[in-house]
């Protein structure tokens, strides 16, 4: 493979070293329990860069070999970040059944939906002139951002709407995410749409900078006092009460 800027190796390196303290951290604390779907994605986070670092300076590995690698990778990858989707969903609403019950439909509806329109977006997208593993990788990202993306808006919306707390590291995980998700739609949509071969270093440089910090933001969030991760347990006893105590009774019908 062709040798990177010293910008390019920290960006791809540092954020992996600094999930790699978030998984102590979360070791130590045992919270890996409450969140095991963020802590498997981060711990293969930080295994798949070592592989893909080693192949990158392998003589032996071809280009192609590469990114058949990095595409398994990346299909293991976006598995996780579906899985850590429903994880936050089911944080969220975990003192109340009914609502969790709800927002588990409503969050299965929605990934349909959204799939479709991703789907949509993919197959009407302009050609892309990267190689075909390359415009594979690119096409299939930009749908998973879009679904990661509006999912995790409509989370937001839902949340804020009941008045559920967002000083707990649940929502430290979904801003994250969500960030992610969206500069990097937008990164892929603008490559592909333009076609740009010399700006696509950039565009990686782009993503690559947006994830650090989304995995600061999960450090900082790990890291604040316990007392303060824990307010989202305490969600208020009106609406939220009121609408979990219904929709108790209309499942139960």
């Amino acid at each position: 493979m062709s040798p990177h800027s010293f910008l390019w190796y920290y960006l791809w390196i540092a954020p992996h070293a600094l999930q790699a303290i978030i998984a102590v951290v979360m070791i130590r604390r045992r919270s890996w329990r409450d969140f095991p779907m963020f802590f498997a994605y981060t711990v293969f986070e930080i295994v798949q860069c070592g592989v893909l670092v080693v192949l990158d300076h392998s003589e032996t590995i071809s280009p192609q070999q590469y990114w058949q690698v990095a595409w398994i990778a990346l299909s293991v990858s976006i598995g996780l970040r579906f899985a850590i989707i429903h994880e936050i969903f089911a944080q969220v609403f975990r003192p109340y059944s009914g609502l969790k019950e709800l927002s588990r439909l409503v969050l299965l509806w929605a990934s349909v939906v959204l799939v479709l329109i991703a789907v949509g977006v993919a197959a009407y997208a302009p050609g892309d002139t990267t190689p075909p593993i390359l415009a594979g990788i690119n096409v299939v990202d930009r749908a998973v951002a879009l679904v990661q993306s509006g999912l995790l808006v409509f989370l937001f919306l839902f949340a804020s709407y009941f008045g559920v707390s967002w000083k707990s590291y649940v929502y430290g995980i979904a801003v994250g995410m969500g960030i992610f998700a969206s500069v990097d739609l937008a990164t892929s949509a603008i490559r592909v749409a333009t076609g740009l071969g010399g700006g696509s270093y950039i565009f990686s440089l782009v993503t690559m900078a947006t994830y650090h910090c989304c995995v600061l933001i999960w450090l900082v969030y790990l890291l604040v006092p316990e007392s303060t991760r824990r307010t989202v347990k305490e969600l208020p006893d009106h609406n939220l009460q009121e609408w979990n105590a219904a929709l108790q009774r209309l499942l139960m019908q």
